[in-house]
């Protein structure tokens, strides 16, 4: 790669489940000197000005965001802010490019379809984008800010805020901030709206960019094969397939140690001054493998990169390919993640309440089975692959326990903009 472009935005916690847009408008406001404003009050303009899309139940959908970043805006603020509604993941990965370089504010990109909202603060790049329909130029990774996971005071209000949030807050500790993302990465990360008024769209909000006539809040008019014409010029087909250990085996944990930390220096992690300081004393460890559920046959490594004060950093490898993905530092002390053991501590012989009100079950510690590997997939109990669930089997029965020790009898996957 040979540019690089990042945005300083501090990193926020969303302080509930499905506060993500309230979240990722805190950190884009504060930048343009709005200060860190009250993420109770942000929700309730994002949620209450999702309008357009009536039918879907989102939390924070594209127009209630934008009208939010407007609204809350400084007065000595011109300039506003849009929706991006674009066809194709290339054209709303270009877009986010021009939008960092020309502007100099953050975007809110929406990733999992509808899922979730997060701040996209920096590209890598071969050049830099002249335009927003600049194509001369191949992408080689992002810089994020994820609000997901949530404030610990979410889950254990006794524990010490935020929120309030305040500069220099404890948010970070959750491994949102300082995310890099390989662009290889970041196209499984985002695909079309499922359903609603932005079907088949792919979204962001950004500053308007007058010279090219601006964010566009309607989706333009076109036909379903239009639209399954451009995505599949999207590069999709293109990403390896198969295992580069033969045989169809999948890399083994060491390997990923080793393709984590040469896969982090080839995208001059090492270079940079906030991730030198922390991988200078920090070396990877065998990884931990962990299957996808909502793709077949794809699984991937959580490489934790240790120093001695513990846990500094986090990286994916592909497990198939032995491709590094995305890393992100630990600024403070890794949170706690259960063993094994301690998982099944959490859900043998206790009643566990099922969904849907269908009551209590006492969960025997002879009938139970723990899966081999961690699954994960994205939903409102992790929205990042770093939060990983020990799987454990009761008859037709799932149980998840993430790997911060929270337990779930079920995975909830409907969710819009959370």
């Amino acid at each position: 790669m040979s540019v690089a472009k990042n945005l300083s935005v501090a990193c926020h916690q969303q302080d509930e489940t499905y506060y993500c847009g309230a979240a990722t408008a805190q950190m884009v406001l504060s930048t343009i000197g709005s200060g860190l404003l009250d993420q109770d009050d942000l929700y309730l303009d994002c949620h209450g000005y999702s309008i357009l899309d009536a039918v879907s139940n989102w939390a924070t959908a594209p127009d209630g965001l934008a009208w939010t970043l407007n609204d809350r805006r400084p007065a000595a603020f011109g300039r506003a802010f849009g929706i991006q509604s674009l066809a194709s993941e290339p054209e709303l990965s270009r877009s986010i490019c021009w939008t960092i370089r020309k502007q100099g504010v953050a975007p809110a990109a929406l990733i999992y379809g509808s899922t979730h909202w997060i701040v996209v603060r920096g590209y890598q790049a071969t050049e830099n984008p002249t335009g927003p329909d600049d194509t001369s130029y191949t992408i080689a990774g992002f810089d994020l800010n994820d609000p997901w996971p949530p404030t610990p005071s979410h889950y254990t209000p006794g524990l010490a805020p935020p929120p309030p949030h305040s500069a220099g807050d404890s948010c970070p500790a959750g491994g949102g901030a300082n995310q890099h993302v390989t662009y290889l990465a970041w196209q499984d990360m985002v695909w079309g709206v499922p359903d609603g008024y932005w079907k088949g769209r792919l979204v962001s909000v950004a500053l308007d960019d007058t010279e090219s006539g601006g964010a566009d809040a309607t989706p333009k008019a076109e036909t379903q094969n239009n639209q399954k014409n451009k995505q599949k010029k999207s590069g999709r087909a293109k990403r390896p397939r198969g295992s580069r250990s033969g045989g169809g085996e999948l890399i083994s944990p060491v390997q990923a140690a080793k393709r984590a930390e040469s896969g982090m220096r080839a995208h001059g992690l090492y270079e940079r001054s906030d991730w030198a300081r922390v991988l200078a004393s920090a070396s990877p460890s065998p990884g931990r493998l962990v299957h996808r559920l909502d793709r077949d046959d794809r699984f991937h490594y959580l490489v934790p990169f240790r120093s001695p004060r513990g846990t500094v950093a986090i990286a994916s490898v592909d497990a198939r390919t032995g491709d590094y993905q995305r890393a992100a530092l630990l600024p403070k002390r890794d949170p706690t993640r259960v063993s094994a053991e301690e998982a099944t501590k959490l859900v043998a012989g206790r009643r566990l309440e099922l969904p849907n009100d269908q009551g209590r079950l006492l969960v025997r510690k002879q009938a139970m089975a723990l899966y081999p590997q961690l699954v994960w997939r994205p939903c409102r109990e992790s929205l990042s692959p770093f939060y990983p669930f020990y799987l454990f089997i009761v008859g037709d029965r799932r149980i998840y326990v993430r790997v911060d020790g929270y337990v779930f009898t079920s995975l909830t996957l409907d969710s819009k903009g959370i």
